[in-house]
């Protein structure tokens, strides 16, 4: 994130230029000013999220604890969910990002 925000100040992003000199404490809580995540930063927030998983550790091991025949019969299953998640989110993002230029 800091070096997306780094390319949004090359950009001359005006609300990432002064981002440093705009931190003030404000009810207790610091307050970095009001900036709006840019279309890259979003797009790797839910890239993060949907988060393509090739092997499912936990899920695994739960199997193994109680007693699964084929433990690792999910990481296909899992494979397949996370790709089309993923693909499905990053096509969620180039939709808004083209509906807010």
């Amino acid at each position: 994130m800091s070096d997306l925000e780094e390319l949004e100040r090359e950009r001359g992003n005006s609300e990432y230029m002064d981002a440093k000199a705009g931190m003030a404490y404000a009810n207790g809580f610091m307050d970095c000013g009001a900036r709006t995540a840019s279309n890259e930063m979003c797009t790797f927030l839910v890239m993060n999220i949907s988060s393509l998983q090739l092997i499912p550790v936990n899920i695994i091991a739960y199997r193994s604890q109680y007693g699964s025949a084929n433990p690792a019969a999910v990481i296909a299953p899992a494979i397949v969910a996370t790709f089309f998640s993923t693909i499905v989110a990053v096509v969620y993002c180039k939709v808004v990002g083209r509906k807010c230029d």
